[in-house]
């Protein structure tokens, strides 16, 4: 272990170095292990070994950390800490192992005598919930930190505020974590998107910090109006894969570093240049490398499709035209998603809007060409048309939707419709099941990955009554509650920082 001591050391300036022996300070620990963003403090005493006093204002103070891993002396290389005896200071460095210095110079001989000790940064929060929330209709963004020590989650409220120091105007929309690479810089970034419906931050959390944002205008490649944010985002999963945005201006864009594209250029386009008018639903082939996307034109009832790095969409076929014609529905969208069962399939759910009868359509994709597994007219006794909230079971496939304060199940294979969880007079806000961005080889990832979240509040005290809910599903029997968190206001969205 590296110990705290005094040496004399090499100096640019015109200084002369006492005998190391001859200042002494108490107070410095060998060692130190300090929080980003956090508070840091040390308060030392200064002493001369031959017992005469020591006029603290007689010397001038430097705390300064160097870098070991970094190769030039710059900013990264060295960082002053403060200027005083006592050290009183938040912590801005990147998690890391750096050297403590403090140096002491005599005022009156330029005498420099140096003390040396080690230093670890570390994060407050590393993995865990990322739960926006609605706050009378002001964004805040609250996380359940996992605390590898105790093996448990740990609530950090209002990290915004507390640890980047802003304030995100407008309604919150979204909240979403992404393992991808910074256009500008083309290095891995660990994206968190909080947005609302004025502006959407873009925070690099590569250092699991929340010091490193920027607006997403900043990362658009074309002029862009006031209040610009995103509506929609999805990723495809993996480190630098492909990542999809449906912006306020109604443009989907592609970001795809490794391939040179970035946000900007409209592809929810044919080849004749007409911005089409897509649904919000954006199913992606989830957890490949080269782009992959569904997304449905709304006014001409069609599936269309994102492939590679086209800059226009693709009008997709039918392995089987009698049972499934993608180009030509005739049905509004009410629900699309890529569902990561073993089969890796798309859902979509549609009406007919002359009797609002359902059809769910089952499939894959050969490229352009889709594979229908299923078209099947949906009976429909729970008002599932009417839905406000769906999700879609990774493990067994089953469809959940919410209507009033009861989540339904629908079985597509056995077409059974049945009561899942009944939440009382509380009002649902959020179901989801968490796709992981990179984190698949981790057995706790893939616990809650398969658990049906259930987010819901209480309309007489929405900023105070938010909850968070997993429940276990099986093949057969109604879902059992497994985990359970409070302390939340009315949450909008729910993201994962792997």
């Amino acid at each position: 272990m590296l110990n705290a001591f005094q040496s004399c050391q090499k100096d640019l300036g015109n200084y002369t170095y006492t005998n190391f022996d001859s200042l002494k300070i108490r107070g410095i620990d060998t060692a130190y292990l300090a929080y980003n963003q956090k508070t840091f403090q040390i308060k030392p005493d200064l002493a001369l070994i031959s017992g005469e006093k020591v006029d603290p204002t007689n010397y001038t103070y430097e705390w300064y950390t160097i870098n070991p891993s970094a190769a030039v002396l710059n900013d990264d290389k060295k960082k002053v800490l403060g200027n005083k005896l006592m050290l009183d200071t938040i912590i801005s460095l990147s998690p890391a192992n750096y050297i403590l210095h403090l140096r002491v110079t005599s005022r009156s001989d330029n005498t420099i005598t140096e003390f040396v000790s080690k230093l670890s940064v570390t994060s407050e929060l590393g993995n865990g919930w990322l739960v926006l929330n609605d706050i009378d209709g002001k964004c805040r963004l609250d996380m359940l930190n996992y605390n590898l020590t105790s093996l448990k989650y740990e609530p950090y409220q209002d990290i915004l505020k507390n640890f980047a120091r802003i304030d995100i105007p407008g309604t919150p929309k979204l909240v979403m974590f992404l393992n991808d690479r910074d256009a500008i810089t083309n290095k891995y970034a660990n994206t968190v998107y909080v947005g609302t419906d004025k502006m959407t931050m873009s925070f690099n959390n590569q250092e699991n910090t929340w010091t490193n944002f920027r607006n997403l205008k900043k990362e658009v490649f074309r002029t862009t109006g006031e209040d610009y944010h995103a509506e929609v985002i999805q990723q495809m999963g993996g480190g630098g894969n492909p990542v999809y945005i449906l912006d306020s201006e109604g443009v989907l864009m592609q970001q795809n570093v490794t391939q040179n594209m970035v946000y900007g250029s409209t592809i929810n386009r044919l080849n004749a240049g007409v911005r089409l008018n897509i649904s919000k639903f954006i199913a992606t082939s989830f957890g490949n490398y080269i782009a992959y996307a569904v997304v449905f034109d709304e006014k001409n009832q069609r599936f269309l499709v994102h492939s590679s790095t086209n800059y226009t969409l693709l009008i997709p076929g039918s392995s089987d035209p009698e049972l499934f014609t993608p180009e030509a529905m005739k049905m509004d969208l009410v629900y699309l998603e890529r569902v990561l069962t073993s089969t890796n399939q798309f859902y979509a759910l549609l009406k007919n809007p002359a009797n609002n009868k359902l059809r769910l359509v089952r499939f894959t994709h050969q490229g352009t060409i889709f594979n229908p597994l299923a078209a099947d007219d949906i009976e429909n006794p729970y008002g599932m048309e009417s839905a406000e909230h769906f999700a879609a079971d990774p493990t067994f496939g089953y469809i959940y939707y919410t209507v009033g304060g009861k989540v339904y199940q629908y079985d597509p294979f056995n077409k059974k419709h049945s009561l899942a969880v009944d939440v009382g007079t509380r009002r649902i806000s959020k179901v989801k099941f968490q796709k992981l961005a990179f984190g698949t080889g981790n057995p706790r990832y893939n616990d809650f990955s398969k658990k049906l979240m259930v987010c819901t509040y209480d309309p007489a005290s929405p900023n105070t009554s938010g909850k968070m809910e997993f429940y276990g599903i099986s093949l057969s029997g109604t879902p059992k509650l497994a985990e359970s968190y409070t302390g939340f206001g009315k949450i909008v969205d729910v993201s994962y920082r792997e």
